[in-house]
Formats: C-alpha cells, sequence, structure tokens
C-alpha cells in the first residue's frame, strides 16, 4: 500500500512543508497516485465548505505538475482560485495562490504579471505572518531583478530571503534559495561562490528528496565547470541534469540543460550533437510556451547553422528570434519603472541582512 500524507487541510506553513516533502518523495514513484490524492482531497475540501483547505490543495497539486513541466494545466485553476482567496479572510491562502501565479507568469516570460502576483504574495504573506511564503515571494521579485539584468538588486533580494529562512526547517526553500544565489553569483562571474552555493541547493535538495532541484543544480554546476574550464565535471553534471529532468518530465530543466549539452558538444567538437540538442530544447521550450527559452534555443540554432553555412535556416531562426525578443521586450517594458517601482522599496523596507555586494 501506498503510504499516505495526513489530510490536514488547510495546512499552516510547517505543515504544508512537511506535506510537500513527503509528495516530493512519493510522486516520483507514483505521480498519478499523488496527484489523483491532492485532487480528491480537494473535492472533499470543496464539498465540506472548506474553501482554504481546497486552495491548499490546488497548490501542492500545482507544485507537483509544475516539477513535471505541466504547470500551465492549472493555470485557468488557479485565476479562478484567486477570486476565491479572499486575503481578508485567507491571506495565506492567497498568497500561495499568488505566488503560483507568478511562478507560471514568469515561465511565459510575463514579467509584469509575475512582479504584481509576487508583490501581493509578499503582501498577504506578510499579513499572515508566514515566514515561508514570504520567503517564495522574495525569492520571485529577485528572479523578476534577473531578468532585467539587474543581478547585484536580485541578490540582495535572495539574501534577504536566504537570511529569513533561518530557522524554518525548510529544505524546499533552502534548495530553491541556494539556487538562485548561485545563479547570479555565477552571472555576475564568481565562480567560487557560485558552486559553493550550488553545492549547498544540491545538499538541500537531497536531503528533503526534492528531485526537481537536486536536477536544477547538477545543471547549474556544469555551468560553473564548463566556464571554468573543468569539461569532464561539465559533462557528468549535465548528464546528470539531462538524466534526471527527463525522468521527472521536467521539460523547463531539460530544455535549459540542453542549452548547456550544446555548449559542451561544441567545445568537443561535435556539431552534429550541438544541433540536435538545440532543437530538442527548442521542442521542450515551445511545449511549454516559455518565450525566454524558445529565444535562446532560436539564436544557439541561428548561430550554429550559419556556421555550417545553412544561411537560409539560419535566417528564419533569427527572425524568430527578433519576434519573441520584442515580445520579451514588450512585457519589459511594462515591468520597468513603472512596475517595478515598488520593489527597490520592498527591498530597502524588508532586508534584515546587507550583506557584501554581489558586484
Amino acid at each position: 500500500m501506498i503510504p499516505a500524507p495526513a489530510p490536514h487541510f488547510p495546512a499552516d506553513a510547517d505543515a504544508m512543508t512537511r506535506l510537500l516533502e513527503r509528495l516530493s518523495r512519493i510522486a516520483p514513484r507514483h505521480p498519478r497516485w499523488a496527484l489523483d490524492w491532492l485532487l480528491a482531497q480537494e473535492a472533499q475540501c470543496r464539498a465540506r465548505g472548506d474553501r482554504a483547505g481546497a486552495l491548499d490543495a490546488l497548490v501542492l497539486r500545482f507544485y507537483l505538475l509544475e516539477h513535471r513541466g505541466r504547470a500551465l494545466e492549472l493555470q485557468a485553476d488557479l485565476h479562478r482560485a484567486a477570486e476565491d482567496a479572499a486575503p481578508t479572510l485567507m491571506p495565506l491562502q492567497a498568497a500561495r495562490v499568488a505566488e503560483a501565479l507568478g511562478r507560471l507568469a514568469y515561465q511565459q516570460g510575463n514579467y509584469l504579471d509575475a512582479t504584481e502576483h509576487w508583490s501581493r504574495a509578499l503582501d498577504w504573506a506578510e499579513r499572515a505572518k508566514d515566514e515561508h511564503m514570504g520567503v517564495s515571494a522574495r525569492i520571485g521579485l529577485g528572479q523578476i531583478h534577473y531578468a532585467m539584468g539587474a543581478w547585484s538588486t536580485g541578490l540582495r533580494f535572495h539574501r534577504d530571503a536566504l537570511q529569513r529562512l533561518q530557522g524554518l526547517n525548510d529544505s524546499y526553500l533552502a534548495a530553491k534559495v541556494a539556487i538562485n544565489l548561485g545563479v547570479g553569483h555565477l552571472e555576475s562571474q564568481q565562480l567560487e561562490d557560485a558552486e559553493r552555493q550550488f553545492s549547498h541547493g544540491l545538499a538541500a535538495a537531497r536531503r528533503g528528496g526534492h528531485q526537481e532541484f537536486e536536477a536544477e543544480a547538477h545543471w547549474h554546476l556544469a555551468q560553473t565547470a564548463l566556464a571554468r574550464g573543468q569539461m569532464p565535471l561539465a559533462v557528468a553534471d549535465c548528464r546528470l541534469a539531462l538524466n534526471l529532468a527527463n525522468r521527472l518530465q521536467h521539460h523547463w530543466l531539460e530544455a535549459a540543460a540542453s542549452r548547456t549539452w550544446t555548449e559542451i558538444a561544441l567545445a568537443r567538437g561535435d556539431e552534429t550533437a550541438a544541433i540536435r540538442s538545440t532543437r530538442h530544447g527548442l521542442a521542450l521550450a515551445e511545449r511549454i510556451q516559455s518565450k525566454a527559452e524558445q529565444r535562446r534555443a532560436h539564436l544557439q540554432l541561428a548561430k550554429l547553422l550559419e556556421r555550417l553555412g545553412d544561411h537560409r535556416e539560419a535566417l528564419q531562426h533569427l527572425w524568430r528570434v527578433v519576434d519573441l525578443q520584442t515580445e520579451l521586450d514588450r512585457q519589459a517594458q511594462g515591468s520597468g519603472p513603472a512596475a517595478l517601482s515598488r520593489l527597490p522599496t520592498a527591498v530597502d523596507e524588508g532586508l534584515s541582512y546587507q550583506g557584501p555586494s554581489a558586484n
């Protein structure tokens, strides 16, 4: 018999964390059962008028689907839930739904929507006095700054999230914030700091059984090793990331790791493998409607095909890069000074930890 998590809905922060960790361990072996169990819990909660419990079950279902590249399946349900989650009555559930919607918007490159959702999640988490959700929202807002190229400011959000995480005993958030800190250091060319954070993220992911973060940590470790010229390590970590992402059906991560495998193949002089990997990543990015990943894959293909003398197809991919960049720029402009005006305030007012500058 499959061990069932105790059906305690609605869940406080600690209970939600324990339930997520238990489901994370069960889902890789019994994904259909875990999703069906949550769907049944949601239906039972609704039947007895327990709106908060139903929303908690929906958010947990989103987490499991997101890690398997299927988050878009719940987009309509989450938008309906946002209307149902009255912040004055259920601030914690409202924060959880808003945080999930922020992740969906971010995946699709809709940074304005992501900013609004994560800002609401932070407000409502503070109203509910829930540090777990406050940490999640701060991680998301830091990612928005990363998307705008503001690595130092994004790192400030993530350092604040790390400080607030102390004492929460949450392996899921520990893995997530460490990986995001590592990304900021990697993009700032602080390779030793990046490797240390990715290793912390890997350890936390293994401790909590969060295989999606284990795979992501391996991908970033591969990027770091490649940047340091450590080809054997880059190959080993990237293979681990790709195999695990494929097994989990984590399409976004597999697409992203495929780009790194393309770079590895080029460094080894294998242009055929590079093209095959990039086309595979593009197909996955299209499946999950990630504009940013599609743009990166089209750009990689354009460069590869031009290098091989196929200028006609290279040009087709370049036009797609232009189209996708136009969409992303339009969304970025919407996420510019007006939409992001409150983010520096959120950082300045919310920071309890001011570490050394990222630059």
